[in-house]
């Protein structure tokens, strides 16, 4: 939405709230019924005001003549995923791929039990993912946090050259067993640690 579109739909929204509120306080008996004729009636004796409010009214139904029949036309592109372009084409990335790469990098990471996430995309192409992950007991759960949103970042930057505004995470549950990642982990450490009497 550009400047002048949002400027409008300010005002617009300004004068429906204008005429709501002058309408209840009219219909709960606070307003006479009659300030509206009388206002109208102002208006049309004075010369200069009668052509401003002329005018302004002629603009604003210009513009809303314009915003119903030639508005922008609402697309499905890049509903379901990201639109990339440049000189020689488009690009349509799904969400599903970005998410199976995030749940890609995510099972990579130490601790991570099992991991989900959704990806959302406004019209900026402002990218934003939340993520649900089960993590294993023995994790610093800041630690896990800091080091998937790290990844997540690199890996969108990276491979579809996407910039994410926020990695939100959702600590969906703290698995009760020892991951088997770090369980095999904890094996090899204890036969380098063992000394021999």
């Amino acid at each position: 939405m550009t400047t002048f579109e949002k400027i409008i739909s300010v005002i617009f929204s300004v004068i429906i709230l204008i005429i709501s509120v002058l309408y209840m306080l009219t219909l709960g008996g606070t307003l006479d019924i009659n300030w509206g004729t009388d206002f109208i009636s102002k208006i049309i004796e004075n010369d200069v005001l009668s052509k401003v409010f002329l005018g302004i009214f002629i603009i604003l139904a210009i513009l809303a003549i314009k915003e119903i029949f030639f508005g922008k036309k609402v697309s499905n592109e890049g509903r379901e995923g990201i639109v990339l372009e440049n000189e020689t084409g488009k690009l349509i990335i799904s969400k599903e791929s970005l998410e199976n790469l995030i749940a890609g990098v995510g099972r990579d990471i130490p601790g991570t039990e099992s991991i989900s996430s959704k990806t959302f995309i406004d019209i900026e192409k402002n990218v934003t993912v939340n993520i649900n992950v089960v993590i294993g007991r023995e994790v610093v759960i800041k630690d896990i946090s800091t080091q998937l949103q790290k990844k997540v970042k690199e890996a969108l930057k990276q491979t579809a050259d996407l910039d994410v505004k926020y990695v939100n995470i959702k600590i969906k549950n703290i698995a009760n067993k020892k991951s088997k990642k770090n369980e095999e982990k904890g094996i090899e450490t204890n036969k380098n640690n063992v000394k021999e009497v």
